[in-house]
This record gives structure tokens, sequence and C-alpha cells, in this order.
């Protein structure tokens, strides 16, 4: 039997080596900052991105093209192939994946998340150790919408008017009072948990809300150039949880463009 291949996108923020190692096939997406289009893969220099996004330039993002699918779904060769990706209601990503497939002809399952960012990135992550561990296609993609259902993420929103512009965030969900809101994203949809004076603030909240869950997790820590708050939340979370599979990704451009320069946020699930 032909194991199945695992694609995905580059908002999934897998880190390029977990990806290599997990045997991931990632089709990038591209954000155009001021007046440039650049390809959100490996050879994209995010700390120029980061520059220009920091400076205030408008971005967009867009999805991968059909084209651009099928030509990974053909790089699998004759492997059965499921697709896993952020959700229809962040991008166009999902209908390109599915005319990508049928350019391709072949066998391509397409998993919609309902999420995006790292939350997308753990059900890709999970479909592929499952299928590497010689599970069929139906196998991959119950470990996708399994850790789907399961997955959230606490975080901050470093530019409110970004994620308001790009119709990422509504301004009502922003009312948490002073400071910037802590948000909650899980299947039940974007919720807010509390607002922050600092950054500081913001990694207490974000320590506080894993304490309340049970069970052993996986946690993908996320940084947009957020300075060393970031790291000394890596290090508390390892601390506090050293059973914990602990991640740490880097927040890419499809993302920043929408949530700002500074965001930061943990994402988790149970294993």
């Amino acid at each position: 039997m032909t194991s199945v291949r695992v694609v995905t996108d580059s908002n999934s923020m897998v880190p390029p080596d977990l990806a290599d190692a997990a045997g991931l096939v990632v089709v990038p997406l591209t954000v155009r900052i001021g007046e440039d289009e650049l390809v959100e893969d490996r050879q994209l220099d995010v700390a120029a991105a980061y520059r220009r996004l920091r400076a205030g330039e408008p971005a967009q993002t867009s999805a991968p093209s059909p084209g651009s699918f099928a030509a990974a779904y053909a790089g699998c060769g004759k492997a059965p192939i499921v697709s896993v990706h952020l959700g229809a209601a962040y991008s166009g990503t999902i209908n390109a994946a599915q005319l990508g497939a049928r350019q391709h002809g072949g066998d391509v399952r397409i998993v919609d998340t309902g999420t995006a960012s790292f939350l997308a990135g753990c059900c890709a992550l999970a479909a592929a150790e499952t299928a590497s561990a010689g599970g069929d296609t139906d196998a991959v993609v119950a470990a996708a919408e399994d850790v789907a259902a399961d997955v959230a993420s606490v975080f901050t929103i470093a530019e409110l008017d970004r994620a308001v512009a790009g119709g990422r965030l509504a301004a009502g969900q922003l009312d948490v009072g002073d400071g910037t809101p802590v948000l909650l994203m899980s299947a039940a949809g974007l919720t807010p948990v509390g607002s922050a004076r600092s950054a500081d603030e913001a990694a207490d909240a974000m320590l506080a809300h894993l304490a309340t869950v049970e069970g052993r997790l996986r946690i993908g820590i996320g940084d947009a150039d957020a300075g060393s708050v970031v790291d000394e939340l890596e290090a508390r979370v390892r601390a506090a949880l050293p059973d914990a599979d602990v991640i740490r990704y880097v927040v890419g451009p499809t993302v920043a463009a929408h949530a700002g320069m500074g965001t930061f946020g943990v994402v988790y699930h149970h294993r």
C-alpha cells in the first residue's frame, strides 16, 4: 500500500524542519506588502517583511492558485493525498485546493480545519504523523478532524486596527476594558478572555488559561517579533508543563499582516 501524503499551506506556520521531518508538502500563500507580492515560502526574508509591516505598509494576503495545488499533488506521485488547510471562512485556500484537486484528477481528500495559523498546522501535523504510522486515508482525515475539534489558541492582537480593517476581528470583540484584548480561538469561535496592559500581563493571562486545561498537550508558542517576552513565556510553559510537546514557531507574514507585529500566543491541543 502506498503511504498517504499530507499537503498543507504556509499559513499553517509549521516550522520548515518539522514539516520536513513529518513529510508535509507545504503550498505557499502570497502576501502583498506595499507594491510587492511575496511568496510565503522558506526563501522569504521574514525579518524584512516584519520591518515593512512595522513601518505601517499596507498588506493583503492571497491564497495559492489552483495550479499550485495541482502541481503539489502531482509531486506526490500515485499516493493518496489528504490536503489539510485553514478554514474557508478565513481564506480562499480551500476553494483553490478543491479546484487544484480536480485539475490533478487523483485521489485527494480535502480537510477544512475551520481555523487558521498554527491551529491548522497542528491538524496537518497530526495527519502527517498518522500517515507515517501507516494509517489509511480515512484514519489520516480523522486525525486532522479530531485535532480541529480540540485545538485552541489564547493570544493577543498587537495591531487592532489591522485586524478590524482586514475583517479578521469585529470591533465588538475588542470591548474588554482597558488594555489589549487577550482572545481565545477554538472550535466554538473567537471569544475574549480578558485584557492586558503589557506583554507581560498578556503572558500571565495565557499561562493562567493553560493552567485550566487538563491532560497531556502539544503546545505551540508563536511569535511575530514580540521580543523577549516570548522567550520567557516558552521557559515558563516548559517549566509548568514538563510533559508537554512544545513547538516554537514564527508567525509568518500571512498572519502578521492581519494581526500585526508584536502579536504572540499559545496554541494547544490534547495528545
